[in-house]
């Protein structure tokens, strides 16, 4: 069987571009060429001086090897397919269903002006802004709303949201 530089090797014979049978000086164990003597060489996308054998570029970081910039960007891929903030379903993040859409409902129409649904919901930062500014009223007029968007909201994106 033959080796991918042995194969390179009788290529470059017969184009002349090879002085001698045995002179392997500028061919790295891939069959990448590399010139002969040189241990260094200039990287295609930052123009920096770099490693001849490096696979990723430490100026830029770009990944110099083939075999490693397919596996990453087959690795962003599935990542950006999970996300779902990069278009990915949103089935893919976990909730529980502990959560009842009646009970956040009756609480903000009852104690709403308390915040006494955001503690159940637990929003407990949100639940003492409303019990502080309880006195304003204002915070009832809100959990009056927050009520009604509650009941009417889809079973699926209550539970996504408040578990």
């Amino acid at each position: 069987m033959v080796s991918r530089v042995d194969e390179i090797r009788r290529l470059r014979q017969k184009s002349g571009l090879l002085g001698q049978v045995g002179d392997t000086s500028d061919l790295k164990q891939d069959g990448a060429l590399v010139p002969a003597g040189t241990d260094r060489v200039r990287c295609p996308m930052c123009d920096e001086d770099i490693s001849a054998r490096a696979k990723k570029c430490r100026h830029c970081g770009e990944t110099l090897d083939l075999s490693l910039r397919a596996a990453e960007e087959a690795r962003r891929a599935a990542e950006r397919q999970a996300s779902p903030l990069m278009g990915g379903h949103a089935a893919a993040v976990p909730y529980t269903r502990t959560k009842s859409k009646l009970a956040a409902f009756l609480l903000a129409w009852l104690l709403g002006g308390i915040g006494g649904h955001k503690f159940y919901l637990n929003r407990v930062g949100q639940g003492l802004l409303y019990l502080v500014f309880c006195w304003t009223f204002i915070p009832a007029l809100i959990a009056f709303i927050e009520g009604l968007v509650y009941i009417t909201m889809d079973d699926e994106r209550f539970w996504q949201k408040y578990g």
